[in-house]
């Protein structure tokens, strides 16, 4: 029955992932208790309770949210920030990234959860590729202060969870997008809503990201799957694409026309450096490839919505903004 399902604790319950994967829980019939940084939930669900809670750091009290839950999945984090920099960084990503998970796996080592879902960042095996597409046995090379703390998290939690029982999951994804995306890729939307051409189509990199809805299915495989204990994951939509494809795509599911004219690489790179904007314009023009082939052999998981599919929910979302209308995922546009 779905009332038996396992009662979830799910941190970062009101950001973009969070707000997805409490909703998909509660859809299929899991308990959630949810924690995150906003005043109120919008959620109203017969299963679903909500607790705020302003910051986490390694003092922080988890028992009385812990009690009768068999799962969890640790969103919560200080996110990658641009501007951040040197050892004054890593320090604000330790406080938030490393000793609250520390002391999250350590309270729940004490109540008995059974699992624990971590989700870390396809940065800490990389940023780009070059020949081969990333696998989740690589070995670790965090280039910044955000990647090094979810590292050192994933690390703490494999310890904690040694010397307890505790299973953990570890899963690393790649750009994540869907209704709600903030950041560069919200820019790259209301960009491609422009009349005027782009300068993409010279751009033929290959990039993997993944679909929130596909996170959040991916996620449910790992509640319970036996096979899921003690590993890795890389997860994605398993459709990669250039940036020009992407753009293209986007440009045809708003109804635009997708016209870009090509610019030269070096000529957007040598933009980039002299605006200050270096690390956004290597995201358009680089590469970053993952194989999901561990994810989908032991888990038995396919992606069940296609890239067309959840790009037409995002931009059905975004016009609903301005039309005060609600918006749903087509489930016939299913890959």
């Amino acid at each position: 029955m779905l009332n038996d399902r396992p009662r979830v604790l799910v941190t970062g319950a009101t950001g973009f992932i969070g707000t997805h994967l409490c909703q998909h829980l509660l859809a299929q019939g899991y308990k959630v208790c949810a924690v995150g940084r906003k005043k109120h939930s919008e959620i109203n669900h017969p299963y679903f309770s909500y607790h705020y809670m302003e910051k986490m750091d390694g003092q922080t009290q988890w028992q009385h949210l812990l009690k009768g839950v068999q799962v969890v999945v640790h969103l919560a984090a200080r996110v990658h920030q641009m501007q951040d920099r040197g050892m004054q960084a890593l320090t604000l990503y330790q406080d938030v990234n490393v000793k609250a998970t520390q002391q999250l796996a350590r309270e729940a080592i004490k109540n008995e959860v059974t699992r624990f879902i971590y989700l870390s960042t396809v940065k800490v095996i990389g940023e780009k590729t070059i020949e081969m597409p990333l696998r989740a046995e690589d070995q670790p090379r965090p280039k910044d202060a955000y990647s090094l703390s979810k590292l050192q998290a994933e690390q703490i939690l494999q310890e904690e969870s040694r010397r307890s029982g505790m299973e953990w999951v570890i899963i690393r994804p790649p750009l994540v997008y869907g209704p709600g995306v903030m950041g560069n890729f919200r820019k790259l939307i209301q960009l491609s809503r422009k009349w005027f051409p782009l300068p993409f189509g010279a751009i033929h990199n290959r990039r993997s990201l993944v679909s929130v809805f596909n996170l959040c299915s991916f996620i449910e495989c790992c509640l319970a799957h036996p096979h899921a204990r003690g590993e890795v994951f890389l997860v994605s939509d398993n459709e990669d694409l250039s940036t020009a494809q992407l753009v293209r795509n986007l440009r045809r599911v708003q109804r635009k026309r997708g016209n870009l004219f090509p610019f030269p690489i070096s000529l957007l790179k040598l933009f980039g450096a002299l605006s200050g904007k270096r690390r956004q314009v290597n995201r358009l023009v680089d590469s970053l490839q993952v194989n999901i082939e561990k994810s989908t052999r032991l888990l038995g998981w396919q992606p069940p919505f296609s890239v067309e599919a959840s790009l037409e929910a995002l931009c059905q979302v975004e016009d609903s903004y301005k039309h005060q209308q609600p918006a749903t995922l087509d489930r016939e546009a299913r890959a």
